[in-house]
């Protein structure tokens, strides 16, 4: 068995950094943020019910080919159930994202909350209302708790289920093809021979002056026949529903890696919010000896959870680009050619 060395895994790490370097790099992915930014910019002011209102209407303007689009498709086209299911698919990773961002944007808003309170204990230490907002920062709930630890596996085991469904009924239809095309090949050659043979014996024949009465009306059928045959053996329908089959799986691939890598972005990042409150609380019950340790933690929390944040939120519009790519992809394989 062939093992790898430590070097080549690190090469094989760095490979993949690259990769997303580049996709973090390209307008397309610079596009599909700014739009996602400027549509949920709030004021000061805003309620939360107003930013909950701009998340949950991200997909309705942001979703590529939108819902209703699919379903005319599906109506048109009378699309295989796995295509549907892989749109499901999409339709279900845009609203996952929603919340994952309204989630961010909560906890971000915490964060900043508790970063300045900690600023005036600094200023202030005998502050007893910043004592308390502490205590009550330290028992909040962290916005990122629902998606940890059950869902992100469920959505991954779903898709895996629909990622072997696609490529089983690709290597089918492929398979099929592929003896169709060997078919057609066989009649070819099997026409090519009757030709021969029908003129070899309408020779033989001619000599008996039986051609027309005896001879014609059997080989005729027989040329008939293989013709037709040859003429009901279309492969260009199982090469389309075949290469649709490829772009979901493929798109469902993709889907799964995107949302593994943010299933493990978001437990860090929940793990490093629940550090930030393990320091907020070392200062409940007005504890000014620890208020130094807890401004010098504090500091290290705050890097780490920024950092931790912005890399989140990188992956989330690079799945939401990929989505949206995917499935454009697919439905430039449906529509006809004339039509795209």
């Amino acid at each position: 068995m062939n093992k790898q060395s430590p070097g080549s895994f690190g090469k094989e790490i760095l490979d993949v950094n690259e990769e997303y370097m580049k996709a973090f790099r390209t307008q397309s992915y610079l596009d599909i943020c700014d739009k996602v930014q400027n549509h949920i910019t709030f004021d000061n002011g805003s309620s939360s019910s107003s930013i909950h209102t701009h998340y949950i209407h991200l997909c309705d303007i942001f979703l590529e080919p939108q819902t209703e689009a699919i379903a005319k498709l599906a109506k048109t086209f009378n699309l295989h159930h796995l295509l549907l299911d892989f749109f499901e698919s999409g339709l279900q990773a845009w609203i996952i994202c929603e919340e994952l961002l309204e989630s961010i944007h909560q906890v971000n808003t915490n964060h900043h909350k508790v970063k300045r309170l900690i600023k005036l204990a600094q200023r202030v230490p005998s502050s007893t209302k910043v004592y308390e907002e502490l205590a009550s920062y330290s028992s909040m709930v962290n916005p990122l708790s629902d998606f940890t630890p059950e869902k992100f596996p469920k959505i991954h085991i779903n898709h895996k289920h629909l990622l072997n469904k696609l490529t089983t009924n690709h290597t089918r239809i492929t398979r099929k093809r592929k003896v169709l095309i060997c078919l057609k090949k066989c009649g070819g050659f099997a026409l090519i021979a009757s030709y021969t043979v029908l003129a070899i014996t309408l020779i033989v024949l001619a000599c008996h002056g039986l051609v027309v009465t005896l001879a014609s009306p059997g080989l005729i059928a027989c040329f008939l026949g293989l013709f037709k045959t040859k003429k009901g053996l279309k492969t260009s329908e199982l090469k389309r529903v075949g290469s649709q089959m490829d772009v979901a799986a493929k798109g469902i691939y993709t889907l799964i890696k995107d949302l593994d890598t943010m299933c493990w972005l978001v437990g860090r990042l929940h793990d490093e919010v629940e550090f930030g409150k393990v320091i907020a609380r070392k200062c409940v019950g007005r504890k000014f000896d620890l208020l130094e340790e807890v401004v010098r933690e504090f500091r290290v929390h705050d890097s780490c959870f920024l950092e931790q944040k912005e890399e989140l939120e990188d992956h989330i519009y690079l799945c939401l680009l990929n989505v949206n790519r995917s499935r454009r992809l697919l439905v430039d394989k449906i529509m006809p050619t004339s039509q795209n």
